[in-house]
């Protein structure tokens, strides 16, 4: 959901990432769980932002399980590749193929042999923007959303919530007053103070 959130507030393609994670690939290959932990956390991100950006309309669990197949899938390539930020590129790509892997799973037209249409012909897959679909822009799209994720939680909750009900669950001002039992005039003030928190938060250079 922290995914949304950033591209309703933020243009992570045009931006360039603040307080990125150093992660050396010789960390990897030691095992250092801590670099593990960093690199787990930042790969993830990175996959979320494929889902998000190709398949929003597939569900939050499926996006999950995406994740989690794709990051597993790039520990096999530690010891193969030469940095870190290959590892993040890798990530974008596997993550494509598994997309496409369940979409045609769920296909129900197939032409000839059991083939299906490309990626952005399936059913279910936004048309974006080309330069959203390169790697680079989905790693930084990633890291950005990590970034904010880590902000949202030092939020004061009673602001916070508020901003989670509005852009992310796409809720309107009156539902969650109903919802969190608020008065529907505090509502915008609490939004207003959750997102200056919010960039507060945030590093540097961040709009």
């Amino acid at each position: 959901m922290v995914q949304r959130l950033a591209c309703r507030l933020f243009k992570p393609a045009s931006q360039q990432a603040q307080g990125s994670v150093d992660i050396e690939i010789e960390q990897l290959r030691a095992n250092d769980r801590t670099a593990w932990n960093r690199a787990f956390e930042v790969l993830y991100a990175i996959s979320l932002s494929v889902c998000c950006s190709t398949a929003s309309t597939m569900n939050r669990q499926d996006h999950e399980d995406v994740a989690i197949e794709a990051v597993t899938e790039v520990i096999d390539y530690v010891e193969r590749v030469g940095s870190f930020e290959e590892c993040k590129r890798l990530v974008v790509t596997i993550s494509k193929n598994r997309l496409l892997d369940r979409f045609r799973s769920k296909a129900t037209v197939k032409h000839g042999a059991g083939q299906v249409d490309s990626l952005e012909q399936q059913e279910g897959f936004e048309a974006v923007d080309h330069n959203q679909r390169q790697p680079d822009a989905l790693v930084l799209a990633g890291e950005n959303a990590m970034i904010l994720k880590r902000a949202l939680l030092g939020v004061p909750e009673q602001y916070r919530l508020v901003v989670e009900e509005f852009y992310l669950r796409g809720l309107t001002q009156q539902q969650i007053a109903d919802r969190l039992g608020l008065k529907i005039g505090s509502i915008g003030v609490y939004l207003d103070r959750g997102l200056k928190a919010l960039r507060q938060n945030l590093p540097p250079g961040w709009p």
